[in-house]
């Protein structure tokens, strides 16, 4: 187990797990659901209020400067976030009141650098690791990655190390990775990270194509969204909080330094900023 993974636990799945539902009980047939869903921190507002619809065979793009809460906005997304406030609901399971529950119907490629595939490991490697990770057959795990392949146009042979590939190719990789649990949402963070301007719409594209194995949907943030497809849906997060850059004199040199409590402040702006609206768009041909 690589070091990146050391606080994860294997999952206990039932047969049911391994065959996506399809469509929502409440049979609403989105993939998620989500009304004023928010979170904030004792520095103040991490993200949102956030209204989405998710569809499968969705892609949605979250972008915005670091430091506007992208992360944090995908582990809410899939119930991981315990500080989310609002109205969330994942393939019909509310994930605010059972978040255990979601949490099964989601699976996570990427997130910083807390979640990631290993370097070193090959793709191989990398593949047994994660079907251990989920609780799920090395066989059933090798067909996904097969299907997969199928969907994407092109196969990574299995001896190649992560660190070898091609940025693209290794967020492709890790989204498939991702996949080895049959999942309805899926995220990706800094999707877009090393990857050259000219073949993002590219990636976007084959995302959409490996939401085609279980219906699902992908949720990627990027720095970037002016590639994202036609059909997909956009989500800005605004900056909260610009560091003030201001000249240095003598006297304010020898002016007495901020205390710890007011140098959190001052670095993470006023905690009572008051929320603003975050709002999601289709994109459409320009």
């Amino acid at each position: 187990m690589s070091p990146r993974h050391a606080a994860a636990t294997p999952a206990t799945l039932s047969p049911s797990d391994l065959s996506p539902t399809g469509a929502s009980p409440s049979g609403s047939g989105l993939v998620l659901h989500a009304r004023g869903l928010t979170a904030s921190g004792s520095r103040g507002v991490i993200f949102g209020p956030v209204d989405l619809d998710l569809s499968p065979r969705q892609l949605t793009v979250i972008h915005g400067p670091k430091g506007t809460g992208k992360s944090a906005l995908l582990l809410a997304l899939t119930g991981r976030f315990r500080r989310t406030r609002g109205t969330l609901i994942i393939d019909g399971i509310d994930a605010i009141a059972d978040p255990y529950r979601a949490i099964r119907r989601t699976s996570v490629a990427t997130i910083g650098d807390y979640v990631q595939p290993e370097d070193r490991l090959t793709l191989a490697e990398s593949v047994a690791e994660r079907s251990y990770l989920d609780s799920v057959p090395l066989a059933h795990a090798e067909d996904r990655m097969r299907r997969i392949e199928e969907l994407v146009g092109y196969t990574i042979e299995r001896s190649t190390e992560l660190e070898q590939l091609t940025a693209m190719e290794r967020a492709i990789a890790s989204v498939a990775l991702a996949m080895i649990r049959p999942s309805k949402l899926i995220v990706i963070d800094d999707a877009d990270v090393m990857v050259p301007h000219a073949e993002q719409k590219e990636l976007f594209e084959i995302f959409l194509r490996m939401t085609e194995l279980d219906d699902s949907a992908i949720v990627a943030t990027t720095v970037d969204d002016d590639m994202a497809p036609p059909g997909s849906i956009d989500i800005a997060l605004p900056a909260r909080h610009r560091a003030k850059v201001h000249p240095i004199s003598g006297e304010q040199v020898a002016a007495s330094p901020a205390t710890p409590d007011d140098a959190d402040d001052s670095a993470d702006g006023d905690p009572s900023h008051a929320p603003s609206s975050t709002q999601a768009t289709e994109v459409t041909d320009s």
